[in-house]
């Protein structure tokens, strides 16, 4: 009797998970879609700034703190960068993966 009732629960869980897994892999390709767009906009944000470092353009709208350095800039895109292709991947094989079930 013990054994019977917990294979009862997952049989009654299993559309809830399924449900959740389908969920967050759209919400996942939701997002991945974004990051690339995202980290394009923080790489013109650091070149913007480097170039009124260099007085080539006139002042970048954040003058003082973190964001008014081009290093943390262009720091942010690449990380963006690295987050889209980490996540597009890791949503390509899990697609792979439902493909051959």
């Amino acid at each position: 009797m013990l054994q019977a009732r917990p294979e009862r629960i997952s049989v009654r869980l299993q559309p809830a998970l399924s449900w959740t897994a389908q969920a967050s892999h759209a919400i996942a390709a939701f997002v991945a879609a974004f990051l690339t767009p995202l980290a394009l906009m923080e790489a013109v944000l650091g070149v913007w700034r480097l170039c009124a470092d260099l007085g080539w353009t006139r002042d970048f709208f954040i003058g003082v703190g973190l964001l008014s350095h081009w290093q943390v800039w262009i720091a942010l895109a690449i990380a963006t960068q690295a987050a889209s292709v980490n996540l597009n991947r890791q949503l390509k094989a899990h697609t792979e993966v439902e493909d051959q079930k």
